[in-house]
């Protein structure tokens, strides 16, 4: 009688099969995890698209950057002028105001 060694053919294609859904989802994952956020997306149509990144602004009264679409916004001399807080905002229009 031969000897066998090793399992059967399907069992080792099983196995390979395993194996090479485990290495594409660490793929996968390693990729998502180390991209930069808010460079290219893809679209459902397939197509390459930049995404706007919401631009930041310095709060004249504290120094703190402040996404510009939650900035506490006043108007002095025409120009317009973006705080972190109601209480910067204030606390700026009572020493220059």
């Amino acid at each position: 009688m031969a000897e066998r060694y090793g399992p059967p053919v399907c069992l080792r294609m099983i196995r390979l099969i395993i194996a090479g859904i485990i290495v594409y989802v660490i793929y996968r994952f390693s990729r998502f995890m180390f991209t930069p956020a808010g460079k290219i997306s893809k679209n459902h149509s397939g197509e390459q698209s930049e995404i706007e990144e919401e631009e930041l602004v310095k709060d004249p009264y504290c120094g703190t950057y402040v996404p510009i679409n939650s900035a506490h916004k006043a108007t002095m001399n025409g120009n317009t002028l973006y705080f972190c807080s109601r209480e910067c905002l204030e606390k700026y229009m009572k020493e220059n105001g």
